[in-house]
């Protein structure tokens, strides 16, 4: 169910490829997936989670950081690296977990960065998004991530297609 409009591939024990099309503008979905206030709307990798804090230094070498909370208290944070910005067509940076993740500022990272890159394609009216999430460490941890983007990327749709 949750999936259901997204398109998954595993090429590789390493690489997930989620696409979808959406009902929005290049232009909208890129500024939803960028924006800090937008984020903290559709960010939602598990049912009840809620982003209280997320950052975005929209450049080449800016970091981001995204808190995701859990209902139980528990926080997942998310951080990175730009490495490539072109709006509103793609977006790379990189991935990577705090080990704590509950503080208000940038914290200890576990060290297994994954490389994340957003494309999105003009198709007439629609725009096809493609999220390749590359360089797992782990099958699993590219099974969990494929779990967490596939929720994400339905909020996400559901977001963009209201605006």
């Amino acid at each position: 169910m949750a999936t259901i409009n997204n398109e998954v591939q595993k090429p590789d024990d390493a690489t997930l490829i989620i696409k979808r099309v959406l009902n929005a503008t290049p232009e909208l979905a890129f500024q939803a997936w960028t924006s800090p206030e937008h984020i903290r709307q559709w960010m939602r990798p598990e049912p009840g989670m809620v982003v209280p804090l997320a950052s975005m230094d929209l450049r080449v070498g800016g970091k981001f950081r995204i808190q995701m909370k859990m209902p139980d208290g528990e926080f997942f944070t998310a951080v990175g690296v730009f490495k490539e910005v072109k709006a509103p067509e793609r977006l790379v940076y990189t991935w990577d977990w705090e080990k704590d993740g509950s503080g208000a500022e940038f914290g200890e990272v576990e060290g297994k960065p994954s490389l994340v890159t957003v494309e999105f394609v003009k198709r007439g009216k629609q725009t096809e998004m493609v999220l390749t999430h590359s360089r797992f460490v782990t099958v699993e941890s590219r099974d969990s991530h494929a779990r967490g983007w596939g929720r994400i990327l339905e909020s996400f749709a559901s977001f963009v297609e209201k605006e």
